[in-house]
């Protein structure tokens, strides 16, 4: 999301609400307010317990199913704490930040684990597409971010595309024991691609950690479940239809797992609508294969990312891709008259043509 900056706020573009939770167990009972915690009484000895709150310029929300709504607020609270230290690391919109130290000096030492992390991660997916996920597309994002919505890219706007595209180079990040540097000039990176994801898992982690079994974690276009024993307790989630955000086009059911949605409208930075916040490494451009991509994988950091990179890939290959990774998928053709998915991506309501 490219709004107002925020300071100490880890920005991302704003996919909209792609993803919609829409329900988890049969409902009972009433909503009443707790220690600002949402409760609604789903059984005799069950509860769900939710909060929301603004994060990454998002609305955030966890809801947990307990027997015990003190333990479940007190768990969602700390879950929220340690999800904010990691937007305090990764955000490129602080000046103070460690990603924005790296962006400034071309370098940086004694990594904080979070960081070093992600940063490690996002060199191996960018590795496993062979670079249809790249960090370092940051250069020609701030020219469109730049740009006062023109008609269409002039001469003078593809040269500056050209002049910025070819400091695109993951292979030009090293990462070791030192830390962190960028061995081409003018490079610098933004973790927006993945960066909710991960702190996503960070909210899963600190859930877990105390003792929660069945929770959700749902920041815009992209969400996590998890799931304990009981396999009656599925999570529901609504895929937005990119054609009218106001209607689900889909409904998927998930068990300890993830799901990352990226959408190609709202944010344009040319009329004509070409240009928007995903960006092809191999191009400079944004691709303009779908309306929205939707990637299931084990973890969000995972899901976010590879939502990211299969925007630039054709079907043929985002299918080969995400079978090597064992991920599944659901992507909507640009002009929204197709619909395509994988075989095993968990679908239960919706139409998508099995490839």
């Amino acid at each position: 999301m490219y709004g107002p900056k925020i300071t100490g706020e880890l920005q991302s573009p704003d996919r909209r609400k792609l993803l919609k939770v829409v329900t988890s167990v049969a409902a009972a009972g009433g909503l009443i307010g707790a220690s600002g915690w949402f409760v609604l009484q789903r059984q005799r000895n069950l509860f769900e317990v939710r909060r929301e709150q603004t994060l990454m310029q998002t609305s955030v929300a966890i809801t947990c199913l307990a027997d015990e709504v003190d333990k479940a607020g007190i768990a969602i609270d700390a879950a929220f704490a340690r999800m904010a230290e990691a937007v305090a690391i990764l955000t490129r919109f602080d000046s103070a930040s460690p990603v924005a130290r790296l962006n400034r000096d071309g370098h940086l030492e004694n990594l904080p684990p979070a960081l070093k992390e992600v940063l490690n991660r996002s060199l191996l997916i960018s590795s496993v597409t062979d670079g249809d996920f790249d960090i370092s597309v940051l250069p020609v994002l701030t020219y469109f971010e730049s740009m006062r919505q023109p008609d269409m890219l002039d001469a003078s706007g593809r040269a500056q595309i050209a002049e910025r595209d070819h400091l695109i180079n993951y292979r030009h990040i090293t990462l070791d024991a030192r830390g962190v540097r960028f061995t081409h000039p003018g490079m610098s990176v933004t973790l927006d691609g993945l960066a909710k994801g991960y702190v996503i898992d960070q909210g899963i982690a600190s859930l877990k950690a105390s003792g929660i079994e069945d929770a959700l974690v749902d920041a815009g276009g992209d969400l996590r479940a998890i799931s304990g024993n009981n396999i009656n307790r599925q999570w529901h989630v609504g895929i937005v239809d990119p054609a009218n955000i106001n209607k689900i086009a889909a409904i998927a059911t998930i068990r300890n797992t993830a799901l990352g949605t990226s959408g190609n409208y709202r944010i344009f930075y040319s009329s004509d609508k070409s240009l928007f916040h995903v960006i092809n490494p191999h191009t400079g451009y944004s691709p303009l294969n779908y309306s929205s991509v939707t990637v299931m994988a084990p973890t969000s950091v995972d899901a976010d990312a590879m939502s990211v990179a299969a925007a630039s890939m054709p079907v043929p290959r985002l299918k080969e891709v995400m079978a090597r990774q064992n991920n599944q998928w659901l992507v909507f053709s640009r002009d929204y008259r197709r619909r395509w998915r994988s075989r095993d991506f968990p679908l239960i309501s919706g139409i998508a043509e099995v490839v």
